[in-house]
């Protein structure tokens, strides 16, 4: 099949080179332009904006680039889609957009994106890859749990300062609290592991370099400042009956005093309780990265102490780090790169820019929406991909950048394409909801326990509170984002490289991605019985301009160019079956490198 399409020799990619994309979607005809968000600076979003582009500027005069042209509608909304809700435009609003005149569109699409459900889950996405990973230990799918939990945080507007604080103070069991799950990725529950993690996702400082050792190159991070950011997350205890189904970790702060034990004393207690309470004392004295010391004993407040100084106004370190982390949601790249490394040597590109957008996320009480509407309404955002200066650096930010998919994006886009909300109702149909089909796995495992001659099957518990529990946060999860994070997942298993790392962008090819995927998504994709969009295209449309055009909008959110038109027609004829021949071409666009990135 794809062999016959290769013989074609349409090359997708030079589309792209040539500037022959055309995307659109969202609002047709004029609307009232929404005003700034309420802010507590004299820095409305317009003039954030317009900060970034003017600081990018100073470094393009400095260095005498010359930045490509702001980039077409077509162009720019296939990424704004991609970089707010996670999936491209659909056909219909490729076409609205593109017929719309309103003079600030744009501004209008990027607030109605920034407030769809959808921009919480693609943001919970990103964000529970960064804290928990694909492929770790997954209790009660708590990265689904953790996912929503996050989600609903983002999308209520809630400060993001909080769900940082939330997230370092976090307790309680994962069924009622899926923002534990960072502390119970790894069993049993490591101290250094815990803190060097936190450390590193929330404030962008990689402290755990000093675990062992003094830093290499920062003089002032020795092993003693390891050992007091570690102290916060000592108290921590996991508590976690495997004999409970479901299994259901919970989180709490061990809040007695601890006191060191005599030489005599370590060495009656058994080696392993030996080991564990000398990590224990060596971590029992809190101090923050700039020395300040905790002075209670009572190690409960421990955790919520360093949460707080984390968000703390007066701390520009954590505010900066969550601004470059955004920017690189949306630019592929951040202002200092690694996005997660901040320190002495490690300068970023645009510093005065990088300490504006923290202030202003500090000023305006970490909102996040905020912050990535006035990014996404910048001109630098909004520069084409085409036609970039050969003396332009990356990160010069003057072209926009072409990226990959991430797999959630990428399977994302191939459920849409298969029926999106369509092949969800059918699998709910015959499978039941999520928090159905979780129910009777766990209440079919109990009753094969208890009809075992096993006596140890029969000590299991039954936890039906905690079911209930988890059943209550699948019900409130999308069924299609949950499809599309489950292949995700499945991809990260099979994707891992050989040092067991995830890869991120989507690599694999067209065949083994459609091993990850269920019996349902590939065979809508490949079918042309009723309903499939083969069917549709061939009994709904009646020209092969108008077939192609739809295909390529579905597919790509761009129409054919005219050579691409007039080969995959003669290719369509040469065939001789409709169907086959179209069911080819969706599969070479599948397969291009066009439809597994932003373009």
């Amino acid at each position: 099949m794809l062999k016959k399409i290769a013989l074609l020799g349409v090359t997708l990619a030079a589309a792209v080179a040539c500037g022959a994309i055309a995307f659109s979607g969202g609002t047709a005809g004029a609307q009232e332009l929404p005003p700034d968000k309420a802010t507590t600076t004299k820095s409305p979003e317009r003039e954030v904006s317009n900060r970034i582009d003017a600081e990018i500027k100073k470094v393009w005069e400095r260095d005498k680039i010359k930045p490509t042209d702001e980039c077409s509608d077509e162009e720019f909304i296939r990424r704004v889609y991609l970089d707010t809700v996670g999936l491209p435009p659909t056909a219909d609003e490729v076409i609205a957009f593109t017929a719309d005149k309103e003079k600030e569109k744009r501004r209008t699409l990027i607030a109605r994106l920034v407030d769809d459900r959808r921009f919480g889950e693609h943001i919970a996405d990103l964000w529970t890859n960064i804290m928990l990973g694909r492929s770790g230990r997954d209790f009660g799918g708590s990265s689904h749990l953790f996912a929503e939990w996050f989600s609903e945080r983002i999308n209520k507007g809630d400060k993001f300062s909080d769900i940082i604080y939330d997230l370092i103070a976090a307790e309680g069991s994962l069924s009622e609290n899926p923002a534990v799950a960072i502390y119970v990725r790894e069993v049993p529950f490591k101290t250094a592991n815990s803190a060097g993690v936190v450390t590193k996702n929330l404030t962008g400082v990689q402290i755990q370099c000093a675990e062992c050792h003094d830093h290499p190159y920062e003089d002032s991070w020795k092993q003693e400042t390891f050992n007091g950011i570690a102290s916060f997350w000592s108290p921590i205890q996991l508590r976690l009956n495997v004999r409970n189904v479901p299994a259901d970790p919970a989180i709490s702060d061990n809040d007695a005093p601890l006191r060191p034990l005599p030489d005599a004393a370590m060495e009656k207690l058994p080696a392993e309780v030996r080991e564990a309470r000398k990590v224990a004392e060596r971590y029992n004295k809190p101090i923050t990265l700039d020395g300040k010391e905790i002075k209670t004993e009572n190690r409960k407040f421990w955790r919520p102490a360093m949460a707080k100084w984390m968000v703390s106004s007066e701390n520009k370190q954590t505010a900066n780090y969550i601004a470059n982390r955004f920017w690189s949601f949306a630019f592929g790249m951040g202002i200092l790169n690694p996005v997660d490394d901040f320190n002495s040597f490690n300068e970023p590109s645009h510093p005065e820019l990088l300490e504006f957008l923290g202030q202003d996320l500090i000023d305006n009480k970490y909102d996040i929406k905020r912050l990535y509407r006035a990014i996404l309404n910048s001109k630098t955002y909004q520069l084409s991909s085409r036609g970039a200066s050969e003396k332009a650096e990356s990160w010069h930010f003057a072209s926009a950048a072409v990226r990959q998919l991430n797999p959630e994006q990428f399977f994302g886009t191939f459920v849409e394409i298969a029926g999106g909300n369509d092949l969800v109702k059918s699998l709910r149909m015959r499978s039941g909801s999520l928090s159905e089909q979780m129910r009777k796995r766990y209440t079919g495992r109990m009753k094969q326990m208890e009809k075992s001659d096993d006596p140890n099957m029969r000590d299991y518990y039954f936890d039906e509170e905690a079911l209930n529990r988890f059943a209550g946060w699948y019900d409130k999860m999308d069924d299609s984002w949950v499809l599309r994070r489950t292949m995700a997942q499945g991809y990260a298993r099979v994707g891992n490289d050989d040092e067991m790392l995830e890869a991120d962008g989507f690599s694999l090819t067209i065949d083994q991605a459609l091993l990850v995927m269920n019996g349902d998504v590939t065979n809508n994709l490949s079918g042309s019985r009723r309903g499939t969009l083969i069917w549709k295209l061939v009994n709904e449309v009646k020209s092969d301009d108008e077939r192609l055009e739809k295909l390529y909008l579905t597919v790509l959110s761009r129409r054919p160019t005219s050579s691409e038109a007039r080969e995959m027609k003669a290719f369509v004829k040469e065939t001789g079956n409709v169907s086959q021949a179209y069911e080819d071409i969706m599969f070479a666009l599948l397969a291009s490198s066009e439809f597994a990135t932003n373009h």
